[in-house]
């Protein structure tokens, strides 16, 4: 285990794994992921492999327990066929402070087995000085129950009813997350422990923030197919957190649409939420290069 100096940067060597059709297999089973694009094709889906890199970094890296998620970004450079071995690095940051708390910039790189690229992931962490004593405001997340976050507000527009993306429903429970945490390795208490859970900001445990930005990796998967996995890209942010027994739906709708040598590239709003409270729980935007037919 490595101690993290949250005053310097910190260069970690992952290692390499291979990514096998069981520990794709594993993945779709702990997300709920029932695309076929991933079996017809026999590619991993960019999600997974963004997970398994930033579990091996948390296997490797000492963080405080109750540390979340904020913002992440991920860009497929190429696709990674089951079988492949890959290799990861990661490169942690210098803390920024931001009252509170302090924010991690992590930057994940996975190349193939002949050392080109093959996925890109940014994520920016929150580390809390105080869990027990910090207050909705301090988080993009949902404090008690129903208790929407700062800047999370209910959308009830026309717009937000519809899509032209397939919608993905799903109900969050604790033994999703505990098969995600052993899928991804990571094992943070705020997701499994309800002991620990409860003395935080969230009263209770939290879903992965992975784990939610998974269903909607599935909406893309269903609608773009192949093209997604060879090509797809995420950016969004975190606004609220899904408790065990919420139900959370994707949504998302084409944007813009850009011709380019190849065919097209479409640019998307997506955005997961738990309609009951009306609650957003991540919005952004999602790439995909669609070859010409």
């Amino acid at each position: 285990m490595v101690s993290l100096d949250r005053q310097e940067r910190l260069e970690l060597d992952l290692g390499a794994w291979t990514v096998s059709e069981e520990f794709v297999a594993a993945y779709l089973g702990a997300v709920g992921d029932g695309s076929p694009a991933y079996l017809q094709h026999r590619l991993a889906p960019p999600l997974a492999l963004a997970a398994k890199g930033l579990g091996s970094l948390l296997e490797r890296l000492e963080l405080p327990p109750g540390a979340i998620h904020s913002v992440q970004a991920i860009e497929t450079r190429q696709p990674i066929p089951f079988g492949s071995q890959v290799t990861a690095q990661a490169v942690v940051g210098p803390a920024r402070r931001r009252g509170d708390m302090e924010l991690l910039a992590v930057n994940l790189s996975l190349q193939d087995g002949a050392g080109s690229p093959a996925l890109e992931s940014k994520s920016t962490v929150l580390v809390l000085d105080r869990p027990s004593d910090a207050t909705a405001q301090d988080s993009p997340a949902r404090g008690a129950k129903g208790s929407p976050a700062a800047g999370a507000k209910a959308d009830n527009s026309a717009e937000a009813q519809t899509t032209a993306l397939p919608v993905v429903a799903k109900t969050i429970s604790q033994a999703q997350l505990n098969a995600y945490a052993e899928v991804s390795g990571d094992r943070n208490p705020l997701h499994l422990d309800a002991a620990f859970a409860s003395t935080t900001m969230f009263g209770g445990i939290i879903a992965h923030g992975m784990l939610t930005l998974a269903f909607i990796s599935e909406m893309m998967a269903l609608e773009f197919g192949k093209d997604w996995l060879e090509t797809g890209g995420l950016k969004v942010r975190f606004k609220g957190a899904a408790r065990p027994g919420d139900r959370v739906e994707t949504r998302g709708n084409i944007t813009k649409e850009e011709p380019v040598s190849s065919g097209a590239r479409l640019t998307c709003s997506v955005a997961a939420r738990e309609p009951e409270q009306g609650q957003e729980l991540i919005t952004g935007s999602a790439t995909v290069a669609l070859e010409k037919k």
